[in-house]
């Protein structure tokens, strides 16, 4: 988020803004334009967010976080090791996130992640950026 580099306009307060006939917070320049967004994850690197995310955020039921490219594929990495799951890389941001609030928890206290989607689709991302070739 520091660098600017990102695609999470909740969990860094960007303002809001139109897309797509849809008044929600969006990733854009000082002139309102619609910035460019960098993620990862093919399917979070959208410069908006839904009207339903928008609402939760606005009235509290929900809070937002990032993660890096780096926390998530570490996130990646060590389930696809540990269990032999590979999770998307969209997953994988929420694995890295569990990695952080684990160590704050009580042991009575549970985490549930929701691993939508297959991490094969985003392997050849992944190879490429360990310098992998097929």
């Amino acid at each position: 988020m520091e660098t600017g580099r990102h695609a999470a306009p909740l969990a860094s307060n960007a303002p809001r803004g139109v897309l797509h006939g849809n008044r929600t917070y969006l990733m854009s320049d000082e002139a309102g334009q619609v910035s460019d967004t960098h993620s990862i994850s093919a399917g979070l690197d959208y410069p908006g967010v839904g009207p339903e995310h928008a609402l939760w955020k606005d009235v509290g039921r929900v809070s937002y976080v990032a993660a890096n490219d780096k926390e998530v594929l570490e996130a990646f990495r060590e389930l696809t090791h540990m269990e032999g799951i590979m999770p998307a890389l969209e997953s994988a941001h929420a694995l890295a996130h569990a990695k952080v609030l684990a160590p704050t928890m009580r042991p009575d206290q549970h985490i549930v992640v929701n691993l939508s989607g297959r991490g094969d689709k985003d392997i050849m991302t992944v190879a490429k950026i360990d310098g992998i070739e097929f």
